[in-house]
Order: structure tokens, then sequence, then C-alpha cells
């Protein structure tokens, strides 16, 4: 059963040296798309977020009220930002909630709501969300710093590939892995496919003859009314562990074959227990007194047939033996000696 277990769990892999089918490189290059628009739609639902609380702000006269809007906006949305705080026209916190906030990362007067590029706070990748609205005669800037260790939710659901998100030069910023903020990518292919300046999607076959792994990126940045920031989501998985139907009819047969076959060493190995052992037994006991062997009584354990065969022969060696004392005139009293107890 061990061996049929390791073959329902390899079952269907590709083969060493198989060819991958392209329906199957397509399919990894889609779930990359599909990740890297999800990494885009996460930053912009932030955006558009931190633009509510702007509007809210601004329909507030009294500044001093800012703190409890800015903790509240915090609080609702606790595990996306770090840090939340507003800036006025000289650059002076007027209101905060969370971490110590990093305003020398803000855009000087930005005419718009945006989400700068990830930089490195406290050793993580953090990019700053903002969005500015009227506050007096010098207005004032909402700002949020987004955590994108939070975009894990987002690449986990690319399993078992291993999945990046990066920047233009190729530094990682979010993996399911385990990486340094803004290193570079190690292997050879995944490397390039991070570092590529196309805005489309590509896929590749890579790695070497033993290990073969398929390398799929694509662009965050998107179209011109959903941009996104100049990323690419990079995802490697190893051919070992893409399950393809004709090859997993395949192993399924051979589990079936190898099941039959436990199944049919379990029932001989019960009939040479239950049967053939003690019929040899049985047989030896019945060999040994036809020559005469009278010494050693039969064993009797059963009660089946096979137990009741075992009576009567043993019913047949006392008789024996009794018969063999009578006709050497042999003192009765001495017979029982060589005769076992009672026969159930």
């Amino acid at each position: 059963m061990a061996i049929a277990g390791v073959v329902w769990a390899i079952g269907g892999r590709v083969e060493q040296g198989a060819t991958v089918p392209t329906a199957v490189l397509d399919s990894q290059l889609g779930v990359t798309a599909g990740a890297a628009q999800h990494v885009r739609r996460s930053l912009h639902a932030g955006e558009l977020n931190l633009a509510q609380l702007a509007s809210e702000l601004a329909r507030t006269t009294d500044p001093s009220t800012f703190s409890d809007q800015v903790k509240d906006f915090r609080d609702r949305y606790q595990r996306r930002y770090r840090s939340v705080f507003v800036l006025d026209s000289g650059r002076h916190v007027l209101a905060r909630a969370g971490s110590e906030p990093h305003p020398g990362h803000v855009p000087d007067n930005p005419l718009r709501a945006g989400t700068t590029e990830a930089v490195g706070i406290d050793k993580m990748p953090v990019v700053l969300q903002y969005a500015p609205f009227a506050l007096g005669d010098g207005g004032a800037i909402a700002v949020a710093e987004y955590d994108l260790a939070n975009l894990r939710y987002v690449l986990d659901a690319l399993l078992p590939a291993t999945a990046w998100v990066v920047n233009a030069k190729g530094e990682v910023l979010a993996s399911t892995a385990g990486f340094t903020a803004f290193q570079q990518l190690g292997r050879e292919e995944v490397r390039r496919a991070a570092q590529t300046a196309s805005d489309q999607p590509g896929v590749s076959l890579g790695g070497s003859f033993e290990e073969r792994e398929i390398v799929a990126s694509a662009p965050v940045r998107g179209s011109a009314k959903l941009r996104g920031p100049t990323w690419r989501v990079v995802t490697a998985r190893s051919v070992d562990t893409i399950v393809l139907p004709q090859t997993q009819a395949r192993d399924q047969a051979l589990l079936v074959a190898l099941a039959v076959a436990t199944v049919t060493v379990g029932v001989f190995g019960w009939l040479y227990v239950m049967w053939l052992r003690p019929l040899r037994r049985l047989v030896y006991d019945a060999e040994r007194i036809a020559d005469r062997d009278l010494r050693s009584g039969v064993e009797v354990r059963r009660y089946d047939e096979l137990g009741r065969v075992a009576r009567s022969v043993e019913r047949i060696r006392i008789d024996l033996v009794r018969s063999a004392a009578a006709g050497a005139d042999v003192d009765q009293a001495q017979v029982p000696r060589i005769m076992p107890r009672q026969v159930p």
C-alpha cells in the first residue's frame, strides 16, 4: 500500500524530457496575468478609499477632529496600512494613526491622488498613497503607508507556483517565499522575466533538463484607464508539479494494479495462516501416526471442519495407544502417561 500511495501522490506528473503542452504554458500565463491585475486593483482600491477619507476631511471645518477620522480609517483597514496621517501645506503632521509617519516620501504639492514607487521603511517595502484636499488657503494631503506584505494573499492563489512582485529594477517587493526586501531574484530565468521591459505578459520553459520550470511574468501597470506602478508579477512552477490527463490515466491504472496485487497477497497470506499451515501440520501428524509414532498428541485448537478432523485423528491415536498397551500387557495405570489430556 505504501507503493500505491506514492504512485497516487506523484501520479500524472510530466515525465522527464516530455513535452509540456501549450495549454499548460497558457494556463500559467493566464493566472500570472490575473494576479498582476489583482495587485493593480488592490492598489487602486486603496487610492479610492484614501480619496474618500480626503473628501470627508475636506468637509470638516475643524482640523482638531482629524485625529478621530484618521484613527477610524486606519482601524477599518488595519491590515492594509501601517500608518495613516494628514499633512498641511507646510508639511506638518496634523493628525496620525498607526506607526511613525514618513512625510519625506510624499510628493510636494500633488495635484491629484496617487501612489509612490515602493520605498523601504523599517526594512519592509511600502508604497505611500496620497490624496490632496482643500483646507483653508493652502490645502492638505491625506497619506497612507500601504504595507506590501498584504499582497501575499493575492500571490497565495498562485500556489504551487512560487510568485514574486518586483519593481522596474527587478527587485523583490513581495513573494510567496522568504525574501529580503529589494533583493534581486536569484535564478537567471526568473531574473530575466522580472527585468523585461515589455508591456505584455510572457511565458517560457526554463531550468535544466532534470529540473525544468515554467516561468511567466505579467505587468502590473495596466491600461491608461486604471494605471498601476511599473511592477511585474513573476511566477515559476516546477514541471514536476503539473498533472497531465494522459499520464494520470496511466498512473491510475498502475495504482489499480498495485491495489489488486496487494489484496491478492493479503488474501493468500490469510489462507496460508488460517488453512494451509494448519492443514500441513495435520497431514504431518496423520503420517506420523500412520508410521506408529504415537508419542505426541495432535494439537486441537479449532472448532471448524479442520478442527473436527484433528479431533478425529487424535481419537484414533488414543485408541491406538490403548490397543498397543493392552496387547503388550502393559499396566493400564501407565497408559495415561503417554496419552494427552482429553480431546476437547
